[in-house]
């Protein structure tokens, strides 16, 4: 049984579920984040996220703040109040599918603030290239070489899926690595 999409909610539980969003995430997400979570992944047509962000910034419930992220969509006191109390207005099911993507979105964007991926190609074969940062400075370089460029994407859409646990594995790895052990009862 396939699932109802969210154009079958009332445009007014549009924005409690975007208001649902900000409220995750402190209240507060640059404006492009907001747009490609509900836009980008489906969730909300353009002219419907305009609307409801519209109404947001109209009514006293969103406001729009400069931080070093850009231009951010910020709940407003009130409109935290508000959504707190309605956002079991909206079905579990909508909650659940869109709060998912936010998760997903944001948690890639925050990696990708320390991580560079470059691919280059080498012939037939692709090497990914990953460059991890903290605040600046480099930590991690390492280079894999796949068969192709599909291929090459494709590890770094997976290493992109959780980078932390990929690069804390790789040095878990390397600080318990043992020499192998040699048989020498033949001798």
């Amino acid at each position: 049984m396939s699932s109802p999409a969210e154009y079958t909610l009332e445009e007014w539980k549009l924005s409690i579920l975007m208001s649902d969003i900000l409220l995750r995430f402190n209240g507060s997400l640059p404006e492009n984040w907001l747009y490609e979570i509900l836009v980008g992944s489906g969730h909300m047509l353009p002219f419907w996220y305009d609307d409801t962000l519209g109404g947001l910034i109209e009514n006293g419930s969103a406001v729009y703040e400069n931080t070093e992220q850009g231009k951010c969509v910020t709940l407003t006191p009130a409109g935290t109040e508000n959504v707190r109390r309605t956002r079991l207005l909206v079905p579990k099911l909508f909650r659940d599918r869109v709060h998912l993507t936010a998760l997903r979105y944001v948690a890639r964007q925050e990696a990708l603030r320390e991580l560079r991926i470059d691919y280059e190609d080498c012939g037939q074969e692709c090497c990914v290239c990953l460059q991890c940062s903290d605040h600046g400075r480099e930590m991690f370089f390492l280079r894999i070489s796949a068969p192709s460029r599909d291929s090459a994407e494709e590890l770094g859409e997976r290493i992109l899926r959780n980078p932390s646990r990929f690069f804390g594995k790789i040095i878990d790895f390397a600080l318990t690595n043992e020499e192998e052990p040699f048989d020498l009862t033949d001798n």
